[in-house]
């Protein structure tokens, strides 16, 4: 749209100062008669600039504006109406600079350039208007517009399309009351969308992750599973059920989904081979069990044989299997303790660490031998020194019982009375010395 023509300009303005030029006035008065044409022909010009101009810097601007329909469609047609004629006007003198200033009408005053300009007005007020929509319904509208966003993503269409188009249509609902200015029945109406929407969202994930395990495990209760295998049947119903609520409460973590969709796939399979198992069983004719049960001990028999060349036949299957686990133990600590060394090794400064450690290790395990030793001497000391203690106990008991009698004489020769030449028979004083020797 760009036809625009300086150079036919210019050629008028030489071909009006050639045609002065000829005639036998001096060349002054022709200068002087031709100011006010140079002087029309330069703002002609100019104002023909300013159009080019807008018309180059609106171009972008309306095209962008198609995407603001939401915002408002009677203004985003109101603005392609006025712009259209706009580019209508402007095409008339595009490639006709001169015809910029000429009357756009003989019922108008106006020129085209006039009409172009009152074009562009109404294109200004309208983008402006729309603007501002677009302003407050982004600030307002913030949470309905990263949900709706969030179920385009998921592509929640092509899961439940009627449910999605009724919840499209509330949500351009939204942006009509934003432009009608119902700011607060906005916020009430965005509310009941953000709930709907939620839903959705719910009602997608669950189709997608949870309706197969259903469907699942449907068919495996029409094939008895339920009855042959009360136990796991219930087991994978829980999973279910818990996967579900896993959905309900965040339909948008996948990685919690993840997890309880495999804990239901795998109760799942649990579910199928105990019943394929608990259906042999059944079907044995006469309790004819004896082939089924070596059946289980054989695959014992074979893990035992692949662990150690084991063959534990000779014991209880359970006493078979606990073997087994305590094999595969001792396994898995031996092959931790080579991979730790073979780190050690690796890395000398990890293996110097574990040496250290090895010593203090070590040093601690003789000062706690020696604390023992130390502490069983002590217990004998404090039981030799309980037993002294006994002994001299009764030795003072029987001093105190004997000590009143040997003082008699004494006490006697002390109150005034002759002390007695023989005053201790043998028979008193043996006795005494016997039990004090004791």
């Amino acid at each position: 749209m760009n036809r625009f023509n300086r150079p036919a300009l210019a050629v008028l303005i030489i071909a009006s100062l050639s045609a002065c030029q000829s005639t036998s006035e001096p060349r002054q008065a022709v200068s002087d008669t031709n100011k006010p044409a140079m002087q029309e022909n330069q703002n002609t010009l100019q104002v023909y600039e300013k159009a080019k101009s807008d018309y180059s810097a609106w171009f972008e601007k309306v095209a962008e504006s198609k995407t603001l329909v939401i915002y408002s469609k009677g203004t985003v047609n109101t603005l392609f109406d006025a712009w259209d004629d706009a580019v209508d006007v402007y095409d008339e003198f595009a490639s006709n600079p001169a015809k910029t200033m000429e009357s756009y009408s003989v019922f108008s005053s106006g020129t085209y350039a006039d009409k172009f300009n009152e074009y562009i007005a109404t294109v200004s007020v309208q983008y402006d208007k729309l603007q501002g929509l677009k302003k407050t319904a982004d600030s307002l509208l913030a949470d309905s517009i990263a949900e709706m966003a969030y179920l385009n993503e998921i592509d929640a269409k092509s899961v439940y399309a009627t449910k999605f188009r009724s919840v499209e249509r509330d949500y351009y609902k939204l942006y009509s009351y934003v432009e009608d200015n119902e700011i607060d029945d906005a916020q009430v109406k965005q509310a009941e969308f953000l709930q709907k929407a939620k839903q959705l969202e719910a009602l997608v994930a669950m189709k997608r992750n949870i309706a197969p395990l259903q469907t699942e495990i449907a068919t495996l209760r029409k094939q008895g599973f339920k009855t042959v295998a009360p136990i796991s049947y219930t087991k994978t119903s829980a999973a279910l059920e818990q996967a579900q609520a896993v959905v309900n409460l965040n339909p948008r973590d996948a990685e919690a989904i993840g997890v309880a969709v495999e804990d239901v796939q795998f109760e799942i399979a649990h579910l199928k081979h105990i019943g394929q198992e608990v259906k042999k069983f059944k079907n044995v004719d006469d309790d004819k069990f004896e082939p089924l049960i070596l059946e289980l001990e054989n695959r014992l028999h074979v893990i035992a044989q692949t662990l150690d060349d084991l063959d534990l036949r000779n014991t209880p299957m359970q006493r078979q299997a606990d073997v087994l686990a305590d094999k595969v133990a001792q396994l898995n600590e031996k092959a931790n303790l080579e991979s730790a060394a073979a780190d050690a090794n690796a890395d000398p400064q990890l293996a110097a660490l574990v040496a250290r450690l090895d010593a203090v290790n070590a040093d601690l395990s003789s000062k706690q031998s020696k604390n023992q030793v130390l502490t069983a001497q002590v217990t004998a000391l404090e039981m030799a020194n309980e037993n002294n203690e006994s002994l001299i106990g009764d030795l003072k008991s029987i001093i105190n019982t004997i000590k009143p009698e040997a003082l008699n004489p004494f006490v006697d020769q002390k109150a005034g009375g002759l002390p007695d030449t023989n005053l201790t028979p043998a028979s008193s004083v043996n006795p005494v010395t016997s039990t004090a020797s004791n």
